[in-house]
């Protein structure tokens, strides 16, 4: 172990060289620390930090004997998405049914069942916040002690902006874009204006479309496939001030901006932070957090972000993060590659005189590296050979370039990196000479000319069939490669899919994957569904009595048994939050769900465990289509309504709605 030039150390084993950054800037919250599931939401209020689960919502304990330990609040029983301090003394939270006020530890319901998710406070009216739900966009404003929401525009928002102080545009996730304008009294829409058919934007990206505040009153747009800047009701396609650079559209999760007015974007594991007079600075947590930053919260002197089970701090003012990224950038090894698979033959990269072969010797390989071990994760390359194609490759992190057969001529390889601050390094440039094969000299083109005036005919139509039959197989060649990638594409966005779907506890499907359920319904208009709500009885109890790890195998168990005993493909079983699950059956008798549903709670009485289950039905009216995500999520509500009658009625049973 030595101490390295920026500070930190370098660990020194048989086969690698590791930099540890010392003083460490992050600092970690996990499991250990008594939180739990998904962190979808974190906030300071009143010098504590709060977070919002799967499980609740959590506070900071400040106790400072305690190690940062979180304890769990009775704010509510459900899922937990967002809060909003308004003051020293309240506090707003979404839960996933109701929004709550809490004041002075206590709570008051403000709403019905909307099925919040996203508190927004208006830029322009400080007393106005708009919520973004499962089902609409609404407008929530108090006057004393009262409270009123009405809908803004329906459909679930994927973002909204305020382009001026009465003037929303809004986009849904199933593909809508629209401006709407709000009357003077902000109690009613003045208008709604379609604008999905005037944005110069395909209908496959519209689905995928979030618009977002930049500086100012500019509006910014990303796709998985470009950034835009929103102007004159159209979209321009941006750089957008060169993130574009080093965060791809296809990485791209979010952003905003922070108290000192810095833009900041992230990707899964990653967030770039830019000023007015600085490149986008990247801070990289992929060691630290694996399935995604949830959210995101800028603090004095330090930056929190949310993820599954774990909270991270990072520090900006540690000593380590005030040297900026310095090395080199080095060609360390060049190689020729016979073609006839021998020994590979070295090419001294330090030398100013170019090395010489002849072009059918092989193909060569080049190795290069930006010596900032601190950083080296982060680091971007591209490279270009000059005389050849002049043009630089594409940013990666590649650190690797083959060319397989070059013509004769004289070349020049270079690389250029982009380190974590956004300057780029050039090499040096390594050149070489490709010279033509023997037939290739002089005297014998000489010799070639004369001969091929005398059969000038048949060897040009010897040549053209060569070429063409050389043509073929390249095609032949690229088809084949297009057709592997295109397959291994295919597989990795089915995977990727696949985990996005998956509750990570039981394996069944989440929330996300019940939106996705619910518009395969609509689209293939089924008819006739009934839906299944089931929760474990005294669930807290067993928890405090057994512990969190008991519980969270009792769950994984009944999660394995509902899989069991619903087989049919097309329905769904889900884990809809907490011990809570849910069934929908598309076109059962009710004689069939009944029975189920009986199977399903003797078969958890007889287990071990000796827990309980109390499950509630609910049957859509006769032959009426799924139109809309409103009418599955009012079924679930009623199923929701008739599993609470099973449980105040003495639990372990099966309750229909009437």
């Amino acid at each position: 172990i030595i101490k390295s030039n920026d500070g930190g150390l370098l660990v020194l084993s048989n086969l690698k060289i590791y930099h540890l950054t010392w003083p460490s800037p992050w600092r970690i919250q996990g499991s250990d620390t008594g939180i739990s599931s998904d962190i979808f939401d974190i906030k300071m209020w009143n010098n504590r930090l709060y977070a919002t689960s799967r499980a609740g919502v959590f506070v900071e304990d400040s106790d400072p004997f305690s190690q940062q330990h979180f304890k769990q609040l009775d704010w509510t029983s459900l899922e937990a998405w967002n809060l909003l301090p308004l003051n020293a003394n309240e506090i707003l939270l979404a839960d996933s049914q109701h929004v709550q006020l809490i004041s002075n530890a206590e709570k008051q319901r403000i709403t019905d069942v909307i099925y919040p998710r996203v508190f927004q406070v208006s830029k322009y009216h400080p007393n106005h916040i708009y919520l973004h739900t499962e089902l609409d966009t609404r407008l929530l404003t108090r006057s004393g002690d009262d409270w009123s929401n009405w809908v803004v525009a329906v459909g679930k928002p994927s973002s909204v902006i305020e382009a001026s102080k009465d003037t929303l545009l809004i986009t849904t996730v199933d593909g809508r874009f629209s401006k709407v304008l709000l009357n003077q009294n902000f109690d009613g829409v003045e208008a709604s204006i379609d604008m999905s058919n005037q944005a110069n934007i395909s209908t496959e990206s519209m689905i995928e479309l979030r618009l977002f505040s930049g500086y100012g009153d500019q509006i910014w747009a990303v796709t998985h496939e470009n950034y835009y800047q929103y102007t004159h009701d159209e979209f321009i396609e941006t750089d957008l001030l060169g993130l574009a650079e080093r965060l791809p559209a296809t990485e791209f999760s979010s952003m905003g901006t922070d108290n000192n007015n810095q833009i900041w974007a992230n990707s899964a594991t990653q967030v770039f932070i830019k000023d007015a007079k600085k490149p986008w600075q990247m801070i990289d947590a992929s060691a630290y957090i694996h399935n995604g930053i949830y959210d995101i919260e800028f603090l004095p002197e330090q930056i929190k972000l949310a993820g599954n089970g774990v909270i991270l701090s990072y520090l900006t003012q540690q000593p380590t993060n005030l040297s900026p990224p310095h090395g080199q950038m080095l060609i360390t090894a060049a190689q020729l590659k016979p073609h006839n698979d021998t020994f590979a033959i070295d090419i001294p990269v330090g030398s100013s005189d170019p090395f010489v072969f002849g072009s059918d010797e092989g193909g060569l390989t080049f190795l290069f590296s930006f010596t900032d071990i601190k950083n080296a994760p982060t680091i971007l390359y591209q490279y270009r050979l000059k005389g050849h194609n002049n043009s630089w490759s594409p940013y990666s992190h590649n650190t690797q370039a083959s060319f397989l057969q070059l013509p004769a001529g004289t070349y020049e390889f270079e690389v250029k990196a982009l380190d974590s601050n956004g300057q780029t390094h050039t090499s040096q440039p390594l050149p070489f000479i490709v010279e033509p094969v023997w037939y290739l000299n002089t005297w014998a083109k000489l010799l070639w000319a004369l001969l091929s005036l005398l059969a000038l005919f048949l060897s040009m139509k010897l040549f053209l069939k060569w070429r063409e039959k050389v043509h073929e197989e390249q095609k032949l060649a690229l088809k084949a490669t297009i057709n592997e990638k295109t397959q291994a594409l295919k597989l990795a966005n089915q995977a990727l899919q696949d985990l996005a779907h998956k509750d990570s506890l039981t394996g069944l499907s989440n929330r996300l994957f019940l939106d996705k359920y619910i518009n395969d319904m609509i689209e293939n208009r089924v008819n006739d569904i009934a839906a299944m709500m089931i929760d474990m009885d005294h669930f807290k109890k067993y928890n405090d009595t057994f512990g969190h790890l008991a519980g969270d195998h009792l769950l994984a168990k009944f999660a394995q048994s509902l899989q069991t005993m619903i087989k049919r493909k097309q329905h769904l079983v889900a884990r809809y939050g907490g011990e809570e699950f849910l069934v929908i059956m598309p076109k059962p008798t009710k004689e069939q769900a009944l029975k189920t549903a009986e199977q399903i709670r003797k078969h958890t009485e007889g287990q071990a465990e000796k827990t309980t289950i109390s499950i509630g039905i609910a049957f859509s009216q006769k032959g009426h289509a799924i139109k809309s995500a409103k009418d599955v999520f009012e079924l679930i509500d009623q199923a929701d309504k008739a599993l609470y009658e099973a449980k105040t009625t003495g639990r372990n049973q099966v309750s229909i709605y009437n």
